[in-house]
């Protein structure tokens, strides 16, 4: 994890201003989208996701679940073969 950049004070409207040399580091521009999310280990933290990453994320979970289903449904079909012998 790199340093910390702060602290950064929340705007009445909840708005941050994220630092710069931040989003220079992270290739972030103005009019980008990104996710905040609560990190799962740091439950007091927050994590500053770019859209692409999310999207990745969700192609791998998708592809993740349908690699796990095919298993399943091979382990079910292995699994009535071996009852039929």
């Amino acid at each position: 994890m790199s340093e910390p950049h702060g602290p950064i004070k929340i705007a009445s409207n909840r708005q941050i201003v994220l630092p710069k040399a931040l989003t220079d580091r992270l290739h972030l521009q103005s009019g980008d989208m990104v996710y905040v999310l609560q990190s799962d280990s740091e439950p007091q933290s927050l994590v500053i996701v770019p859209v692409e990453r999310v999207s990745e994320w969700i192609r791998l979970g998708r592809a993740a679940e349908r690699r796990q289903a095919a298993d399943e449904a091979e382990r079910m079909q292995d699994d009535g073969e071996s009852l039929g012998d």
